[in-house]
């Protein structure tokens, strides 16, 4: 197997096609691949080879550490850490860049790019400034990446299966020979049904545009026949509205959201006379990791309320993005073995009517243009993102 792996990498770096697409899951190897078709055949006098990732940051901790750890000990490359580039005695110099900074891409023609992730570029950097740059040189680039979606990188895909300059391939982590099965397992086990076949099995998934895609409710909504002693309450806190939603939680991990508070024109010290007006026995709360700094009052933090009333506060120090609370609750209704993680109540109609109507938006985020929406799913995404986070590390037990 190992030897076939190899066999593969070997028949994309010497592939004659002038663009090249690797669609790929998580840890298949992209990155060390592409490095490898970049620096081959030999740099001649003068080339410019560039490294293209998303934002120049992520190109400085993925790629720059394997390309200055191929060049440490060469007595002809001169390695500059600043500019992340290496320039060999010949004239030739290959570059880390970002496609942040669309000034930095401009300018003298390129022979040969790497492209990474391409699913999250902007499409005119390439149409419009990389793709030029080729031009008089007639070079060569190879995009890289796991799907995001049907968007440019899907486009890309298809080019390749049909265009007589193009070529593309398409593999599972598991064929890449760095992740071993039961690792796989255990992602499968921590990620839905949906972002496990994208990020694992380099599937093009779409999801609609609805931000809780795998709530059903005839599948989630449930009357408890018992409710766990395990309680707690998840919270957003927005003057319009301010927003409780109380869950139970069982032994095998399972969640039950069953009852719901939402006020409007409130504050925080208005929500915790509520909820300990209701519910007195439940103390700890799961709230807007942004209370911890912000007042819906004057001069508290909201954390400091909640804490004053009682309650133990959970809460990360900042705000975890948008897709991974909604790709934690994806996985929370349905992980991708199918089973059903959460349930909700009918009596809950704020968070049913979220879970239902909320839209992602254009970065795949919540969109939050109408104020009636997205309170109770925030509330809920907090507790079950901060609990049930998506695990991202993915163990490595081979290399080639």
């Amino acid at each position: 197997m190992k030897w076939q792996r190899n066999e593969v990498r070997k028949e994309i770096i010497n592939d004659q096609h002038r663009f090249k697409v690797i669609v790929a899951g998580r840890r298949w190897g992209k990155t060390h691949l592409a490095i490898m078709w970049l620096l081959s055949p030999q740099v001649t006098e003068n080339e410019t080879r560039w490294y293209i990732a998303p934002t120049y940051r992520q190109g400085k901790m993925i790629a720059w550490p394997v390309l200055r750890q191929l060049f440490r000990h060469h007595t002809e490359a001169k390695i500059n850490e600043s500019e992340l580039s290496v320039t060999l005695t010949n004239g030739a110099e290959i570059c880390i860049k970002g496609a942040d900074n669309e000034d930095s891409l401009r300018g003298a023609g390129i022979n040969k790019v790497i492209l990474d992730e391409y699913a999250y570029f902007k499409p005119h950097v390439w149409e419009e400034i990389i793709l030029p740059m080729l031009a008089t040189s007639k070079g060569h680039a190879m995009f890289i990446g796991t799907p995001s979606g049907y968007n440019a990188m899907y486009d890309l895909y298809l080019k390749g299966q049909s265009d007589s300059d193009w070529k593309s391939w398409q593999f599972k982590t598991i064929e890449g020979g760095f992740v071993d099965d039961d690792e796989v397992r255990r992602i499968k086990s921590n990620m839905d049904g949906r972002l496990y076949r994208q990020e694992m099995e380099a599937s093009f998934e779409t999801t609609g545009n609805r931000a809780a895609y795998n709530f059903d409710r005839e599948i989630h909504l449930k009357k408890a026949q018992d409710i766990a002693t395990n309680k707690w309450w998840g919270m957003d806190q927005n003057v319009d509205y301010m927003t409780a939603v109380l869950a139970c939680e069982y032994t095998d991990g399972t969640v039950h959201y069953f009852d719901e508070i939402r006020q409007s024109n409130s504050n925080t010290e208005s929500m915790a006379k509520a909820m300990k007006a209701k519910y007195p026995q439940v103390n700890t709360i799961y709230p807007d990791p942004a209370g911890s700094a912000r007042s819906t009052t004057s001069h508290r933090s909201d954390h400091a309320i909640l804490r004053d009333y009682g309650y133990t506060v959970w809460a990360k120090k900042s705000h975890p993005s948008h897709i991974d609370r909604l790709n934690a609750l994806n996985r929370k209704l349905v992980d991708a073995n199918g089973d059903i993680g959460m349930t909700v109540d009918p009596k809950c109609k704020y968070l049913i009517k979220d879970l239902e109507q909320v839209q992602r938006d254009k970065k795949g985020g919540i969109d939050k243009s109408n104020i009636e929406l997205t309170h109770a799913l925030d509330a809920c995404s907090y507790a079950i993102e901060y609990k049930w986070p998506i695990t991202r590390r993915i163990g490595v037990s081979k290399a080639w």
